[in-house]
């Protein structure tokens, strides 16, 4: 009988160790998806970047070039990218960090520190993806819209980063088993 809340304590903790595994795969593909969509874009483009894989910003000269070439049907194919690929990346990934976090950190105080770096990374992701949306289908492109919208590609790339940071930092901040 005292095997029995052990054995379902421990499918509980295999089943949800399956839901990250499978999250992450998730990720994988929905990046690579949108990774492949964005690159054919490019080639359609000329081989000019679309913004925001300019990690480190842009400038007006430069998305009025990408504005320049974009036509209505690149333009459909960019939105198409940004509003389900990215979007379902984004979130995704967040929740599949969470869930991580969650698990090795088990209601620890340092979980509350890991788990909004990610779910900053999805909602600064998709404003970035309203942003640039905005950007190329405005009839005049102002400073201060690819200011916001570059601003918004260099936070997105630094939470990632921080976000791959947290997931060390939660491996790191596994508790050790008592002996």
């Amino acid at each position: 009988m005292a095997s029995e809340p052990m054995r379902k304590r421990t499918d509980h903790w295999f089943t949800r160790g399956w839901v990250i595994i499978v999250g992450f795969i998730l990720t994988a593909v929905l990046a690579t998806i949108n990774w492949l969509q964005l690159a054919s874009l490019e080639r359609s483009l000329g081989g000019v970047s679309v913004p925001e894989t300019q990690l480190l910003g842009y400038g007006v000269d430069y998305v009025g070039v990408v504005d320049a070439q974009m036509t209505d049907e690149l333009l459909e194919r960019y939105g198409a990218s940004h509003y389900l690929w990215d979007v379902l990346f984004s979130i995704a990934f967040a929740l599949t960090l969470a869930m991580l976090a969650r698990r090795i950190a088990r209601g620890r105080k340092t979980l509350w520190f890991l788990i909004p770096i990610p779910v900053l990374y999805a909602a600064v992701n998709i404003a970035e993806n309203f942003a640039l949306e905005a950007l190329m289908g405005a009839d005049q492109i102002t400073s201060q819209a690819v200011m916001f919208a570059s601003t918004l590609t260099v936070l997105k790339t630094i939470l990632f980063v921080l976000s791959l940071a947290t997931v060390l930092l939660t491996l790191g901040t596994r508790p050790r088993p008592r002996p």
